[in-house]
């Protein structure tokens, strides 16, 4: 006698579909309008998200996290962050006197009453960074201490 093949459910079959769809809705349906939060959709074979705001990855699945994150980054900063304006953030980091730029980060913040945000630059300077608003405007956040380091030569 054979022996039976395992059952399993793969992303392209009806069941795996509906319960997808019905995931889909439910997450979609009490979203608030602009907000933004990540949630795990059912998937047979790997790893699924979508947005509350309706927006699916391009695939289904993925077979590791790192592609799911990457298309999620994707869309927050095609989508939903504002473009940086790096002459702005250089023009208010010159008023703190952070010395020569090094570079900027985009600080996002995550909370269930809000969902996933923009909340402004940190812009590094080789004598400190500034904390620039999504208003605009800075705040430094500290200088650095160069380090001390005597060498002696024998």
């Amino acid at each position: 006698m054979g022996r039976m093949t395992e059952l399993g459910m793969d992303d392209s079959l009806p069941g795996a579909q509906y319960a997808r769809e019905t995931r889909a809705q439910m997450l979609t349906q009490a979203a608030e309008p602009g907000r933004h939060q990540f949630d795990r959709l059912p998937s047979y074979e790997g790893y699924a998200g979508m947005c509350v705001c309706g927006f699916e990855t391009p695939q289904p699945s993925y077979d590791s996290m790192g592609p799911l994150l990457t298309a999620i980054r994707e869309h927050l900063e095609r989508d939903v962050f504002p473009a940086v304006d790096e002459a702005a953030l250089i023009k208010e980091a010159g008023f703190f006197r952070v010395g020569k730029l090094i570079g900027y980060h985009r600080l996002i913040e995550t909370t269930e009453e809000h969902g996933t945000r923009h909340m402004g630059w940190l812009v590094a300077g080789v004598e400190g960074t500034v904390r620039v608003l999504p208003d605009g405007h800075g705040q430094l956040q500290g200088r650095w201490n160069a380090f001390a380091i005597d060498t002696k030569e024998g």
